[in-house]
């Protein structure tokens, strides 16, 4: 079992070392090891391929699927990533209206969950084109030189760690959905394609990978990001990556890993470009006419100006800020609401 923080999977062991954890890699964050990298990995993978059917069910062939059938437990869902281990250790430590604990506290107790929408990698917000700017020219040397790739890097996998170690400690708990970032061999086909944008950094990231660490730990790696699920359904709300691009069923997600098409509906969709009422179709699919009624499907993917944007009739919720540390707590019991669940949590 990977315990690269002193962490555990252990509840006992949880919220206190896994704020400490996620901390100290906000504050210095710097590049595991190949071994540590690869035993967290496969520790992962371990646990996403024996989900419980009860959260995770199967697909036709007796895998899990794509869809995570949340607790009825108040749920923090967290919009893009893109190498920000500061925003998953505020995250960690923000106190949730009307509970008086932090999150991590929360997860030690079986009390809540935790759902991130994916692009863990690449960084968007602050001095990140300049970094990939410098990055590019390392990248022409063949890495000769590699500074500010490595600093690229390092946060990148700080956060990467961070949600992963979540994962090892509450399993049942911590959830990670795959978005058009989780990408680490640039590939093109089963709905991925290759990520460019201030530079070409799904090429670059391969090349960097492949030169200081290996193509065993890529494929690894890759392994990962083919298991992780897509879309996570709670008692009031749906939560993905993206919008999806036409109308979903239970059953096109759970056989997911046969269904590239869906995989790109759910990651890759820019705004404007999905099909007139898939969203309120596909969440009367998912839960009944009835429950649909007061649910709101919650998304990342695009960013957004002011605090979240609303599409699809009101019933699909934009969030994501690159320069924000932005996320969304919902609870059982009460209909959601934009104006008061979505929260600031400090940068």
């Amino acid at each position: 079992m990977a315990k690269l923080f002193g962490w555990g999977r252990r509840r006992e062991e949880g919220g206190g070392r896994v704020l400490e954890g996620a901390r100290a890699l906000a504050r210095s964050p710097r590049l595991p090891t190949r071994g540590e990298l690869a035993e967290l990995v496969a520790s992962v993978r371990a646990i996403l391929d024996a989900e419980p059917e009860s959260l995770r069910p199967r697909d036709a062939s007796g895998r899990p699927g794509g869809l995570i059938e949340l607790p009825p437990l108040p749920t923090l869902v967290l919009p893009d990533l893109h190498a920000r281990p500061s925003f998953l250790a505020a995250a960690l430590e923000w106190k949730p209206p009307r509970h008086g604990r932090s999150m991590a506290a929360l997860l030690e107790e079986g009390k809540a969950c935790l759902v991130s929408l994916g692009d863990v990698f690449h960084s968007e917000a602050g001095n990140a084109p300049r970094r990939w700017a410098l990055a590019l020219r390392e990248y022409a040397s063949e890495w000769e030189s590699h500074a500010a790739m490595d600093q690229e890097m390092s946060l990148s996998l700080s956060a990467a760690r961070i949600l992963l170690e979540l994962k090892l400690a509450f399993p049942l708990h911590c959830h990670y959905l795959k978005g058009n970032h989780e990408n680490v061999a640039d590939e093109e086909g089963g709905g991925d394609h290759s990520f460019y944008k201030f530079v070409v950094e799904g090429e670059m990231v391969l090349s960097w990978f492949k030169a200081f660490y290996d193509e065993e730990l890529v494929a690894s790696y890759r392994q990962l990001e083919k298991s992780l699920p897509l879309l996570a359904l709670g008692a009031n709300f749906v939560a993905s990556h993206g919008e999806p691009a036409f109308p979903l069923s239970r059953e096109d997600l759970l056989d997911y890993r046969t269904r590239p098409d869906v995989v790109e509906a759910l990651i890759w969709t820019a705004n404007g470009d999905a099909w007139h009422g898939s969203v309120e179709r596909s969440l009367e699919s998912l839960m009944g006419p009835e429950r649909a009624k007061g649910a709101l499907w919650f998304a990342g993917h695009r960013p957004v100006p002011g605090r979240f944007a609303l599409r699809a009739g009101g019933k699909f919720v934009q969030f994501h800020d690159p320069g924000a540390h932005r996320v969304v707590f919902l609870e059982p019991g009460r209909e959601p609401d934009p104006d008061r669940d979505i929260h600031d949590v400090g940068n």
